[in-house]
């Protein structure tokens, strides 16, 4: 059998130590080092058992792409407060103090003690990444750099890192010496120096981002690359896209870096990834709307509990092969569908206009203005002389590859049984009926597809099953290159590197932008697209805002994100799926989406800060906060 690091009780010499969390409780604790350091077994459980709280501080994809525009978290009667705003200078950081300190004392002990270089480069690694989170957040930590013991009272009153440019000094020096010192190859699920270029890429472009040192952008390129041109690594095809995220594809060529975790002590209600994307939606409610019956003889497909859905914003950006020209283009711009689809007078629509069964659609609250403009942004029909009249047919077929493996959306198929998305199908918004939407069933008309295991005999919250997250791969890569040459004013290159992943995970045409505003716009809807659903693309938005003009619709650098700042959008298509409209997500106040720029630093918590300065250690807070 395949080796391969997975996360159960792997370190079993180490199980005296850990059993009343000596190794993650205080950051002076001291260990008998002979015990942790005196075989190589014991050392390298140590290390391993340090990537919880640094390593897998980088796996979960729902919440993050909820608070994009690619998603949304539309759960029951609560509002989501973090995209709207509603947060102050007392919110936590990405990584509580007590728990950075214990792990920031792990990775240093592995740094000072470890018996091989090779694992002394990993601290690096560890160290770096744990840095790396932190700064992404807040953009300070404090930077112990060797192991304290109860004696070093000054360093125990180190201040938070002045600004980003300080932060990101520390990152780098550290992943550079883990890219230095480690090894070439290592087991699924265990770092090696293409690993930690990965994270030196992904880190150097935040990094140039908040400072803009170009100095960054070299970094960029030059890590890209080593991964690029190591020759370890591979695309995979479109065909096995969505496998890198499930059972199926878990050792891809493509995949750096992933957390793998058994079903041995892993069940589908440990990951919002599985319990919160899969609805709850029984025959009876179908039976009820008229929709396709459920083939599970218990109508019990689908027991979860949905409140992460992706939203119409990320479809939209999964572009159409036109069958006339063969182009790529938007799915409301090509032939097939203005040759059999007019656009609707909006005004028209009145409550309960395209349905009355179990709720209106629209219903009151999707209709009118609101502070962020017309709530319906769009309404079409089948022409009477259309040559196709399913509507959903024109809107989904010849799509980029990654489509169909990343959502769930209407006549597809998913966990066993034909999905209906449209109105009174089977897993339609407003099946149900206490709510017309988001009673873990859709809020936006689609389902994550992406990373959802099948699970036997179905996805149900105590069921066991492997799991595993994909950390780093190949794909993003060719992203970051494309981004690093972007701001070097490099158009050829850049859409050289983006043409990777569009052509080969896509099954598109190749992008032919010839200029750098052109370029950008392909970039950055390839990048949703190719990097949608893996925690990736709200930091990425932060870094297009800081650096304005083409990467942030125009707007100056450090300006407000107009993305952040924008309604995400559900769709409705009607029954006989010869109507459809598209509107905000109105639910729980989901509409007044926010961004003001203090947002691109959050805050320290302010109780930190209280309490550190009530010890003598007087911190300043993030501008705004």
């Amino acid at each position: 059998m395949k080796k391969y690091i997975e996360y159960i009780s792997i370190a079993v010499v180490l199980t005296g130590l850990t059993a009343c969390n000596e190794l993650d409780t205080k950051p002076f604790e001291s260990y008998d080092d002979e015990t942790v350091w005196g075989s190589k077994e014991s050392a390298e459980s140590f290390v391993i058992n340090s990537y919880n709280g640094t390593i897998t501080n980088f796996t979960g994809y729902a919440y993050s792409e909820s608070i994009t525009p690619n998603g949304i978290h539309s759960d029951l009667n609560n509002l989501d407060a973090f995209p709207v705003e509603r947060f102050d200078r007392f919110t936590g950081s990405a990584q509580g103090l007590d728990d950075f300190f214990a792990n920031l004392r792990e990775c240093n002990m592995i740094i000072e003690k470890a018996p091989t270089e090779a694992l002394k480069a990993e601290g690096y690694l560890l160290r770096g990444v744990l840095f790396f989170h932190q700064t992404r957040w807040q953009g300070r930590f404090v930077p112990i750099l060797r192991v304290l013991n109860t004696k070093d009272k000054e360093a125990f009153r180190t201040l938070y890192t002045k600004n980003p440019t300080e932060s990101y000094k520390y990152i780098m020096d550290d992943l550079t010496k883990a890219t230095q010192g480690m090894p070439e190859t290592s087991a699924p699920g265990r770092a090696n120096k293409y690993a930690a270029h990965a994270f030196r890429s992904r880190a150097a472009l935040q990094a140039y981002a908040y400072t803009k040192d170009a100095h960054y952008l070299d970094i960029a390129i030059e890590s890209a690359k080593a991964v690029i041109n190591s020759g370890k690594y591979a695309l995979t095809s479109a065909e096995n896209f969505g496998n890198m995220f499930v059972e199926a594809g878990k050792y891809d060529k493509e995949i750096i870096l992933a957390h793998y975790r058994l079903s041995l002590n892993t069940t589908v209600g440990n990951f919002n990834e599985m319990i919160r994307v899969v609805p709850n939606i029984n025959n009876n409610e179908v039976k009820f709307v008229g929709g396709k019956e459920f083939a599970d003889a218990k109508g019990r497909s689908f027991e979860g509990w949905a409140s992460y859905f992706p939203t119409q914003d990320l479809i939209d950006q999964y572009l159409v092969v036109d069958q006339a020209d063969h182009t790529a283009k938007p799915w409301y711009e090509t032939s097939q569908f203005l040759n059999n689809v007019e656009n609707g007078d909006i005004s028209s629509l009145t409550e309960g206009a395209l349905n009355t069964v179990r709720h209106n659609v629209p219903e009151a609250a999707d209709l009118g203005t609101n502070a962020k403009g017309n709530i319906i942004t769009r309404y079409g029909k089948i022409k009477s002389s259309a040559t196709e009249t399913n509507i959903s047919k024109l809107m989904y077929q010849h799509r980029d590859a990654r489509f169909y493996q990343t959502v769930v959306y209407d006549q597809s198929n998913w966990l066993k049984e034909e999905v209906e998305t449209n109105i009174c199908g089977n897993l339609w918004a407003g099946v149900r009926e206490g709510q017309s939407d988001s009673w873990y069933t859709t809020a936006s008309g689609y389902y994550w597809r992406k990373a959802v295991v099948q699970v036997e005999p179905r996805v149900y919250v105590s069921n066991n099953t492997d799991y595993h997250f994909v950390i780093a791969r190949l794909g993003e890569m060719y992203m970051n290159l494309a981004e690093a040459y972007l701001l070097k004013g490099d158009v050829t290159q850049a859409v050289t590197a983006l043409n990777r992943t569009r052509v080969t995970h896509g099954n598109l045409p190749a992008s032919t932008a010839a200029t750098l505003a052109d370029a950008w716009k392909d970039y950055i809807r390839e990048r949703r697209v190719e990097m949608a659903y893996e925690g990736d693309l709200y930091w990425s938005f932060l870094r297009w805002g800081q650096y304005g003009g083409d990467a942030n619709d125009g707007a100056a650098a450090g300006a407000v994100i107009n993305a952040l700042n924008t309604p995400v959008h559900k769709i409705q298509i009607t029954k006989d799926r010869k109507q459809f409209m598209v509107a905000q997500i109105t639910r729980n106040g989901a509409w007044e989406r926010t961004f003001t720029t203090k947002r691109y630093l959050m805050p320290i918590p302010q109780g930190t800060l209280d309490q550190r300065s009530a010890s003598g250690i007087n911190d300043a807070q993030n501008p705004g906060w």
